[in-house]
C-alpha cells in the first residue's frame, strides 16, 4: 500500500510542478527567481537542457504512475526519477542556495530509492 502511494504522490508532485507551476514563483526555487526556467539558468543550464528535462521528468512520472500496473516499469521510472533529483539536490549546493530550498528534491530523491528498495 506504501509503494502504491508513492507511485502516486511522486508522480503527481512532479506533474504539479512541470506543468501547472512551472511559471509561479516558489519558496523552493533557487536564489528565489519567480519560474522554473529561470531556475535553470540561475543554475547556469540551456534552454535545451531544460526542455530535456522537462519532457524526461514528465515521462519518467507517467511512468512511475503506470508501474501500479505494470511492475516492470519500477525500476526504471524510480531510478530516473532519483537521478534528476540527486542532480537537482547538487545544483542547489553548486549554487550555494540556501539549504531549504534543496530539501524538495533531496527528499523526493529518497522517496524515489524507496520505490526501488521497499518490496
Amino acid at each position: 500500500m506504501l509503494i502504491i502511494l508513492l507511485k502516486i504522490l511522486i508522480p503527481s508532485t512532479i506533474l504539479v510542478v512541470w506543468l501547472l507551476r512551472q511559471n509561479v514563483a516558489s519558496t523552493f526555487r533557487a536564489g528565489g527567481v519567480s519560474n522554473l526556467k529561470d531556475e535553470f539558468a540561475f543554475y547556469g543550464l540551456s534552454n535545451e537542457i531544460f526542455y530535456f528535462t522537462g519532457i524526461l521528468k514528465i515521462s519518467l512520472a507517467l511512468t512511475l504512475f503506470a508501474s501500479i500496473w505494470m511492475e516492470h516499469l519500477t525500476v526504471i521510472s524510480s531510478i530516473g526519477i532519483a537521478f534528476f533529483m540527486l542532480s537537482a539536490f547538487f545544483c542547489h549546493i553548486k549554487v550555494r542556495d540556501k539549504f531549504y530550498r534543496s530539501v524538495p528534491s533531496f527528499v523526493m530523491f529518497l522517496l524515489s530509492l524507496a520505490v526501488c528498495v521497499i518490496p
